[in-house]
């Protein structure tokens, strides 16, 4: 019963408003009044807000129908659903027309107590992104027209248009209006448009052959449409190819060509359908390239056609007069007209109106949507002359003027001819140059392979059973795919067995290949070079990051620059006003020839005031060009975005690339970005240590045998030895993503390690751990294992601890967590430190552990390397002492409270930092340290310095930056003695430390502030809020992702001389297109009156308007050549890295070793660079200081 009960209450039904209830029977719905919600569409739903109303007073079906009456016939209802027992009422309604307070009053009305519980307002729309490409735009006007059909449909909220690549980026709300209504959209302003990709679905078609009926057609689409993650599909038998629109996270090409290779021929019985790929979305720019060699076809064709005839009209028209004889020949009459108008008439026609056409209809579209484009110009000119002519012959043969021996024939249908081909000459050389604009990213996209091994595994043994060759679009995710030294890597996976160098020069600009083994991450596009590997596919198609770098550069080139709002602005009125200036040249010259306001010899012989005034007039139509202006920006922003690319570098948009070009200070992020961000503690100090372990402190190398105390804990008052310290700092960092953090994690497992083995030092610890390892049959050794010592089976190649999850081996996992307690109430504050408890059983047992560990190390003679009987006796004592004790010192059965970070934590949690601590903190942060302070239940036990050295490449970046007269800042969250010391090796004269997050955007704004235009160049999840509000954000390629996500601009490679290469990349695009708007401005300014006849009283000279079309042709040409020019683009000259010297003193003669010179920067005038001594020893200067 209360089963029953329950289902009952649980009953909603709704009434429809009358009108929208008229328009459902009216569709043939269903009569009924009562719609149950479930039916409901959940657009409808989620696109109105919903008010919950309570309504007392309902004892029956017929209440419930009243207050459903009532509230549907409230203006701006759309829904109403009531339920009785719960009196309740539902309303979706549209809060522009009516408001909640208005439905509990319609409710009251009925006779019933109302109230509003509540108001769901709508979730917002999920808006989708739709690419599609293009044709017929030939200027500024054309792409404006485009991009306001567009947001002229509702639901549209982004539209951006690609002038050069002829492509568009549509965001949408796809619940408001569907991709194939913005395709007619763009059709209906008189493009033509070709869907690529919509929101997350990929497309490919295949061609299907064995179809030989409609019913073949039919089965081959019902197949396709039952492959899990295919959204829709259209076959064609005509051309026998198949369109398919799926989600490549659920299907993928293999799956498609099976479904039909299995059909069975529908109700054409066929039988032995084969598929093949025909073309995928898996690589958008080989689909642009593609579009380009069509475009160059489609105007090869028109122009050679337009040829076949023009030159026969040409030699009719300016050859023959010029030959002795010819006179009886050309006016030889036919049909009453001289031979020679009547073949120029002929040939002529179909070069006007058949492959002049798309010129004809394109100014037709153009007036039809109230625009004007340079088609309107060529029709017009064209037409004139045309017309002209036709209307002069017939004039001149209906008056019997044919056979007087004064007639001289003004017809010029050479000139509408002529005009058509220069115009198409124009476009096809035009398209030529455009479509090498795009070969940057075509080369990007030709990297990946054609093909790949696909290999079967046994699912017990792992071992490869079977292999085949596949085309690499038709790889899936999961897919184990075998790559051959020499050969390309197929797509983006994880090395599943093998271990081999990588190059990924192609890809990242990275010279020096990259050891990779089972658990690295490989890109698709670059090249094994040494040993066979096994990847599992993780990202196809799409997804790769070969194609979310063309993606990015595709996005980058249709996004407009802020100067390309000056192109469009006169874009817009451009037409227009050419149409004036040539009417009014009409006019000027034939009312001054009416008035014989020049001389009559002015007029050519023949010559009419009229004609000679039209002459002029055709010139200024057909010599002014928008087209140069239009592509002025979008064809350099195409070859600087592609040519950055290539060496690595990723711009995101146009307006950062115009913002790049005018930076005049660079701030910098320090840690990661001025220095490695592989930070190492150098220097320890225990405050108040064991009387056995005084010797071990007092800043001995953490790897020194002394390190290890004798004992842990004592009493109350005593202090706490480093493996207890080790493991209480390395519990907390443990859960921290901080690079600080990981080096201390790296330090605290490596001495845990070592102390568990018995070992002193780092390089026995790593003999003793490989002996052990090589005795349970782990195989394989990285060749570059031997040179990181003792830290290397404690991190992967990258230097990430493995406690983080980065590491390789899953036994390391497992060792390392056990040698470190588990922290509870971790609290991170960014940019002070961290807090956790540990409880101090653990911390008791671990240490009893340890050693029991260290006793077998000691008692075992094998394999550990040769120690002193001091050394083993320290690290055994050490181990026992800990399992020994129990109180104080944080090493009790009570839990203990960690404190480790800066000095503003230790003030938050009370610790008193004593003067020995302050004598030690202060000369280490002078020298660049950054020093972390450890406080176990409220006492401060020791500090660790950390160093993290700088980029052998900074001085000279900054060098360089401040050559180019541009200010350099430096931002860091560290503290201000560390800050200053390596501001004072860099010669940063602008710094600012200690810092949070939110203050480093708000230092980044004071810079904008003050008129700047900031460049911020950073790597962290610290640094996104500054990278978001400068004018241009820079991540290195190295960093988090999220601050990749807030950048404008991204660093493929983990080098600052790319910022450099960034920086100088963009002047030279911005530069280009400054060149490319002064010459199409100066073409036009100049033009315009030559054509219009400004100088003809000087020169005597008219320009014949097919000649004027061959100027106008090749000015476009000329731009696009100009942008054409950044191909050729070199990177600035190689800063110098650090030199390190073996000086005289030495006995080495001053011999130099350089890491990495080059040449330009940092040895100019205003700068000198110093040699910077041996490691540890004495000397000054830094690198590249200022004067």
């Amino acid at each position: 019963m209360d089963k029953a009960l329950r289902w009952l209450s649980s009953l909603r039904y709704e009434k429809l408003p009358e009108k929208e209830k008229d328009d459902r029977e009216a569709s043939g719905a269903s009569s009924s009044k009562y719609v149950p919600m479930a039916t409901l569409g959940p657009d409808e739903k989620a696109r109105w807000p919903v008010a919950l109303l309570s309504v007392k007073g309902m004892t029956c079906a017929a209440c419930s129908k009243a207050v459903e009456g009532a509230l549907s016939s409230v203006a701006g209802v759309k829904r109403v659903s009531v339920a009785l027992l719960q009196e309740s009422a539902e309303v979706h309604y549209d809060e522009a027309a009516v408001g909640p307070e208005a439905l509990v009053g319609a409710v009251e009305d009925a006779g019933f107590e109302g109230g509003l519980i509540s108001v769901r307002q709508p979730k917002p729309a999920a808006l989708e992104a739709l690419r599609m490409r293009v044709s017929g735009m030939v200027c500024a006007a054309c792409s404006t027209a485009v991009e306001n059909a567009l947001l002229s449909c509702s639901g549209v909220s982004r539209a951006a248009v690609a002038l050069a690549s002829g492509e568009v980026e549509v965001t949408f709300d796809s619940a408001v209006v569907a991709a194939e209504a913005l395709v007619e959209a763009v059709e209906d302003a008189g493009f033509e448009a070709t869907l690529l990709s919509q929101g997350g679905l990929e497309s490919l078609t295949l061609a299907v052959s064995g179809m030989s009926v409609s019913g073949d057609a039919t089965a081959v689409e019902v197949a396709l449409r039952r492959v899990p993650g295919v959204a829709k599909a259209a076959v064609s038998l005509l051309t026998g190819h198949a369109e398919v629109w799926y989600d490549p996270n659920t299907a993928g090409p293999r799956d498609m060509i099976g479904a039909i290779e299995r059909c069975d021929g529908g109700a054409g019985g066929a039988e032995g359908l084969t598929a093949t790929l025909q073309r995928s979305e898996l690589a958008a720019a080989g689909g642009a390239q593609a579009a380009a060699a069509r475009e160059l076809r489609y105007w090869w064709g028109l122009f050679s056609s337009s040829l076949f005839f023009t030159v026969p009209v040409f030699v009719v028209a300016m050859v023959l007069p010029m030959i002795p004889g010819s006179a009886a020949i050309t006016s030889m009459p036919i049909f009453g007209f001289p031979c020679n108008q009547l073949v120029k008439w002929v040939l002529a026609t179909p070069v006007q109106f058949v492959v002049g056409w798309r010129f004809h209809r394109g100014a037709f579209k153009a007036l039809r949507r109230g625009t004007a484009n340079m088609d309107v110009l060529v029709s017009l000119g064209t037409n004139a002359s045309y017309i002209y002519s036709v209307i002069s012959i017939m004039f001149h043969h209906m008056n019997r003027h044919k056979l007087s021996s004064e007639y001289v024939p003004t017809d010029f249908f050479e000139t509408s001819a002529m005009l058509i081909t220069f115009i198409l000459l124009g476009k096809y050389l035009e398209a030529a140059a455009k479509g090498r604009t795009s070969a940057a990213l075509a080369a990007l996209a030709a990297l990946a392979p054609d093909s790949a091994t696909l290999v079967t595994l046994d699912p017990e043994t792992g071992g490869v059973v079977d292999s085949c060759e596949v085309a690499s679009a038709l790889i899936h995710r999961g897919d184990v795919l075998r790559v051959l030294p020499g050969a390309k890597v197929p797509t983006d996976g994880v090395i599943v067995d093998g271990q081999s160098y990588v190059n990924e020069a192609m890809v990242t600009g990275e010279s020096v290949p990259k050891w990779k083994r089972p658990g690295d991450v490989v890109i698709g596009g670059t090249i094994n070079t040494s040993n066979p590997l096994l990847v599992r596919a993780t990202r196809v198609g799409s997804e790769t990051v070969l194609s979310q770098i063309v993606r990015l550069v595709e996005h980058a080139q249709m996004s407009k620059a802020p100067v390309q709002a000056f192109a469009d602005r006169v874009a817009s009125i451009f037409v227009p006003v050419v149409i004036v200036i040539s009417l009014l040249t009409l006019l000027c010259w034939f009312i001054a020839g009416n008035a014989n306001a020049f001389p009559a010899d002015w007029l050519p012989e023949g010559h009419s005031p009229f004609l000679f005034a039209l002459l002029f007039a055709i010139a200024v139509l057909v010599i002014a060009c928008p087209c140069a202006l239009g592509l002025a920006t979008p064809t350099a922003v195409m070859v600087g975005t592609g040519v950055a690319a290539q060496m690595g570098i990723l711009i995101k948009g146009a307006d950062a690339l115009e913002a790049a070009s005018k930076v005049d200070v660079v701030v910098f992020d320090k840690t990661g970005t001025l220095t490695r961000g592989r930070p190492t503690v150098t220097d320890w100090r225990l405050m108040d240590p064991l009387p056995l372990s005084s010797s071990a402190g007092g800043g001995a190398p953490a790897t020194a045998p002394a390190a290890l105390s004798a004992s842990a804990g004592g009493g109350a008052g005593a202090g706490v030895d480093l493996a207890t310290l080790c493991r209480c700092v390395g519990a907390a960092e443990s859960s921290s993503e901080h690079p600080l953090a990981r080096a201390i994690l790296d330090f605290c497992t490596l001495q845990l390690v070592m102390l568990q083995h018995g070992a002193t030092t780092a390089d026995t610890a790593a003999a003793s751990q490989q002996q052990r390892r090589s005795s349970l049959g782990t195989g394989g050794k990285d060749p570059k294992e031997g040179s990181r010592g003792g830290a290397a089976y404690l991190t992967n190649g990258n230097g990430a601890n493995g406690l983080n999850g980065n590491g390789s081996n899953g036994s390391n996992h497992a060792e390392l967590e056990a040698l470190l307690p588990k922290a509870s109430d971790v609290v991170m504050a960014p940019g002070v430190g961290i807090t956790c408890t540990v409880r101090g059983d653990q911390l008791a047992s671990l240490a009893a552990a340890a050693a029991a560990a260290a006793a077998s190390a000691t008692s075992s003679s094998g394999g550990a390397g040769a120690r002193s009987p001091r050394a083993s006796a320290a690290a055994a004592a050490s181990a026992g002492g800990a399992g020994a004790k129990s109180g104080g010192g944080g090493a009790g059965q009570g839990p203990v409270r960690v404190a480790v970070g800066n000095r503003l934590l230790m003030q938050q949690e009370g610790v008193a930092v004593p003067e020995e601590a302050e004598a030690y903190v202060a000369p280490m942060e002078s020298s660049g340290h950054t020093c972390v302070h450890v406080a176990l239940n409220g006492r401060l036990v020791g500090i660790l310095a950390v160093a993290d050295p700088l980029k052998p490449e900074a001085p000279g970046v900054v060098a360089a930056l401040r050559s180019r007269k541009v200010e350099v800042v430096m931002l860091t969250g560290d503290n201000w003695r560390t800050a200053r010391a390596l501001a004072a090796q860099l010669g940063i004269e602008t710094v600012f430390a200690e810092t949070l997050p939110k203050t480093k955007a708000q230092k980044v704004r004071e810079l904008q502030g003050a008129g700047k235009t900031v460049a911020m160049v950073g790597d962290g999840v610290n640094d996104s809020p500054a990278l978001a509000a400068a004018d241009v954000g820079v991540a290195i390629g190295s960093g988090t992702d999220i601050a990749i996500e807030a950048a404008d601009y991204v660093l493929m490679r983990d080098d600052l001389e790319d910022v450099l290469v960034a920086i100088d990349v963009s002047q030279r695009t911005f530069n280009r297109i400054r060149l490319n708007y002064l010459w199409a401005m100066g073409y036009n300014t100049l033009m315009i009156p030559v054509a219009a006849g400004v100088f003809y009283p000087a020169v005597h000279m008219q320009l014949p308007p097919w000649l004027a079309g061959l100027c106008m042709a090749f000015s476009s040409v000329s731009v696009v050549a100009s942008s054409l020019l950044l191909r050729r683009y070199r990177r600035p000259p190689r800063v110098m890295r650090r030199v390190v010297t073996r000086g005289a003193e030495g006995g080495e003669g001053g011999e130099q070793e350089e890491e990495d010179s080059g040449h330009g920067y940092g040895h100019d005038a205003g700068q000198r660079s110093t040699l910077l001594p041996k490691a540890g020893g004495s000397g000054g200067g830094g690198l590249l200081r200022s004067a």
